[in-house]
């Protein structure tokens, strides 16, 4: 392709068809583009802040153990969750093959594997509000403490309920997602 400076290379060409989406293929839906890349924007802005996490927990509990006295078994217990929370994040984003724009198809896989990915996460959630729960539990037997302890852990379990609740939602949207992609890319193959 040449333009009025000269020929263009085509990372040039490609990338105006990434940021310009009028310059996408006719059968490309612009608005589906600019949701994937969103999408995927929010997934690595998540996996970001889930990663961090792990460790700055981990610090707090040294620190707690160290400067508060914390329980060897309560920081073992905190040890223990934040690294099943931060094992659940790494699962669900195995695999993610980021945005792939060439043809309709390839867009619609990309959005597939976006929701099969959400789906993972939720799911990877829904355990980790199990852990936490069971985290809790733990916390509470060894606090010794219970009563005195009784408002920080059912507000640990309202916000675990409420996570919950989010995560199921979220699957539901994914497996809706799913079937939806699916559809279209097996409308896609018979043309």
């Amino acid at each position: 392709m040449t333009t009025p400076n000269g020929p263009e290379d085509d990372w040039t060409a490609l990338a105006r068809a990434w940021t310009d989406p009028a310059a996408a293929e006719p059968g490309i839906d612009p608005a589906q583009i600019r949701a994937l890349r969103r999408r995927d924007r929010l997934a690595r802005l998540n996996f970001a802040a889930e990663m961090a996490g792990v460790p700055l927990v981990l610090g707090i509990v040294a620190w707690a153990v160290i400067e508060r006295d914390l329980p060897w078994t309560a920081a073992l217990a905190c040890a223990a969750f934040a690294l099943f929370a931060g094992a659940m994040t790494l699962w669900s984003r195995r695999g993610d093959p980021g945005i792939l724009l060439d043809t309709p198809q390839t867009v619609v896989r990309t959005a597939l594997a976006q929701a099969r990915t959400g789906l993972r996460w939720a799911q990877a959630g829904i355990w980790t509000c199990a852990a936490g729960a069971a985290f809790l539990a733990v916390l509470g037997s060894l606090s010794g403490r219970w009563r005195a302890d009784w408002p920080l852990l059912c507000a640990g379990a309202v916000f675990l309920a409420a996570s919950l609740m989010l995560y199921l939602d979220h699957a539901r949207r994914c497996r809706r997602r799913i079937a939806a992609h699916e559809a279209a890319l097996a409308a896609l193959q018979e043309r």
